[in-house]
């Protein structure tokens, strides 16, 4: 997700983006060079074990979850060392955990249909190298975090994979991949083209990748509701743009946390929703300019063309 994120990032936060898992190398056939794979193999596998050595369960999830797909799929990618704390947090609901995959296998096909669109969708906005997309079960934990997202959780491991955690169960979430597909899709192309430039990850620069991302998935399903951009109301992005406005060049990884997911300190979701609104109001009145020449401006050049002051 971030160019070069501190190495030893100590993600402590409950929140959106953690519960992951993952199984079934399972490829389907593509009309392009996009891959598809469904990771549900390793959970099962996770779960054969457990039955046989419950006791064990945390150390057998870390060997036949964490280690082995980050291993085998994640090891080079740009973001290698967040995706490996991604898949850190044990599932401990083994029955839920079944039922998931089992939803998951059941809607495969649409799945699959879904994410070929979007992945369409996006290269007719931005040409990007094909990707490979890895779907992976609910930890049942996060519940309640994929219900609020509508059925879908996204990241971006690099400039090649794009990881999709899937609540089929959810309302909605057959329209919410479309955009979270188009979202990621973005941050990839962002990668591929920006990884390794030297520039400081900072609040802002989060602020701004988030922020473009939905811009994109939003100009493409215009009619999907995200509700990460719409958390705040107008006086509450005022005041949350005036609380973090004189550490916007922090480069605190768990600080930036805080503001894009919400803690004690900050509400939920609020830099998200404002990291929206400054591309939102940086480029209404551009509408001429290209996805692909816009996806590529520096954060203090989409800050500087905003309404934020």
């Amino acid at each position: 997700m971030h160019k070069k994120l501190p190495m030893k990032i100590n993600i402590k936060i409950t929140l959106l983006t953690v519960m992951l898992s993952a199984n079934l190398a399972t490829t389907f056939g593509q009309t392009t060079s996009d891959k598809i794979i469904f990771l549900t193999e390793f959970y099962t596998e996770f779960i054969d074990k457990v039955k046989a050595d419950e006791k064990n369960r945390d150390s057998i999830y870390k060997e036949e979850v964490q280690t082995l797909i980050h291993k085998k799929y994640f090891q080079k990618s740009e973001y290698s060392s967040f995706v490996k704390d991604w898949f850190a947090p044990t599932i401990k609901n083994i029955p839920e955990l079944k039922k998931s995959i089992e939803r998951i296998s059941l809607n495969s096909e649409k799945i699959r249909s879904k994410i070929i669109g979007s992945l369409n969708k996006s290269r007719q906005s931005i040409d990007n190298d094909s990707l490979t997309i890895y779907i992976i079960p609910v930890n049942p934990e996060s519940r309640q975090v994929i219900e609020a997202m509508t059925g879908i959780m996204g990241l971006t491991a690099g400039s090649k994979e794009i990881i999709l955690t899937i609540e089929p169960e959810i309302l909605g979430w057959e329209n919410m991949l479309e955009y979270v597909v188009a979202h990621e899709y973005n941050h990839a192309y962002w990668t591929n083209v920006n990884f390794g430039k030297s520039f400081k990850w900072t609040l802002l620069h989060y602020l701004v990748f988030e922020g473009r991302a939905d811009y994109f998935a939003h100009l493409l399903y215009p009619n999907v509701i995200a509700p990460w951009t719409i958390a705040l109301t107008e006086n509450q992005k005022s005041d949350l743009w005036n609380k973090i406005k004189p550490n916007l060049q922090s480069e605190d990884f768990s600080y930036e946390m805080e503001v894009m997911f919400g803690s004690g300190n900050y509400p939920v979701w609020g830099g998200y929703s404002v990291g929206y609104d400054i591309v939102v109001t940086a480029l209404t009145n551009s509408k001429n300019l290209k996805a692909v020449n816009w996806t590529n401006f520096g954060a203090d050049k989409i800050l500087a063309l905003s309404n934020y002051k």
